[in-house]
């Protein structure tokens, strides 16, 4: 058991617990070294036992350690104590998405797109080691004082095309409500399952609610199979008709018609969001009709 003041590694101080997950914890502790706080993430004893959950840890420390971008978490370290994998990550004293979400229920289209533009260069450099993240989602996106963007939780992220995918392939494995079609179908992910994600994300920024919802889970992903996209214009209706378009083509069904690539989607997006004239008309329109009932 993990308690305040103990020495991990023997320059990691524990300062304080962050939070629990189902796989491991995590904590706030004093790199006494490099004299900075860092976010020691431990393994759980019930969760260490089993060779599949270990393996994913060391994927995580792996595949995070792969990357030195500003718009994702950095891991500094990696060890054991008392037999137990840790991963030491940059310490992020900040929101999440899902945080700001439950806060602020939804954001504006430039603050989205800001948001979506930094995402895209996160998921671009992930993708460019052929890593496959299979979980973007607001929980799993830091919102910095700044407004910085920083992608994180590489937990069940993959290789692309590697033999030790082998078992991770047959399982359907991600959150449902950003679960692209072809992976409730038991199929391989791939980059574009990732883009559908980040569609889902989008439209929950801009609506401040997920497309598909439900109680069961499998109603979660029967209707990601089954149910047409809602239009965000059906929800935000004062948004530019170019968003819905971005949207629905970052979560078409068919992964023919989606995003081939990220960088596709952030070309998009950027277009959107330069186009100040688009925006602003929709919303100084709003605004005088607005000042006009207060009158």
């Amino acid at each position: 058991m993990i308690r305040v003041n103990d020495l991990i590694g023997e320059r990691y101080k524990i300062i304080s617990e962050l939070g629990h997950g189902g796989m491991s914890d995590v904590f706030e502790a004093r790199d006494i070294i490099f004299k900075r706080t860092v976010a020691i993430k431990i393994i759980k004893f019930e969760n260490s036992n089993k060779i599949e959950n270990l393996i994913r840890f060391q994927n995580e420390a792996r595949f995070s350690a792969a990357f030195n971008h500003p718009n994702i978490v950095k891991i500094y370290d990696y060890g054991e104590h008392n037999n137990l994998p840790y991963i030491v990550n940059e310490y992020m004293k900040s929101q999440t998405l899902r945080d700001v979400l439950d806060y602020k229920k939804n954001l504006g289209l430039n603050e989205t797109c800001q948001i979506m533009l930094q995402l895209c260069d996160a998921v671009i450099e992930v993708h460019s080691k052929n890593i496959i993240h299979r979980d973007i989602k607001p929980q799993n996106i830091y919102y910095l004082s700044d407004g910085t963007v920083k992608l994180s939780d590489f937990g069940i992220s993959v290789l692309l095309n590697s033999p030790l995918n082998v078992n991770e392939n047959k399982k359907v494995m991600g959150t449902v409500q950003y679960l692209a079609p072809e992976l409730v179908y038991g199929k391989k992910c791939s980059f574009q399952s990732d883009i559908y994600a980040m569609g889902i994300t989008m439209f929950e920024l801009l609506t401040g609610q997920v497309p598909f919802d439900a109680s069961k889970v499998s109603d979660i992903a029967y209707m990601q199979v089954n149910d047409e996209m809602p239009s965000v214009l059906t929800i935000i209706p004062t948004l530019p008709k170019e968003v819905d378009k971005i949207v629905q083509k970052a979560t078409a069904k068919d992964v023919q018609d989606r995003y081939k690539t990220v960088v596709e989607l952030r070309k998009d997006i950027l277009s959107l969001y330069k186009n100040k004239k688009l925006i602003k008309k929709k919303s100084n329109f709003f605004a005088r009709l607005f000042g006009l009932a207060r009158n």
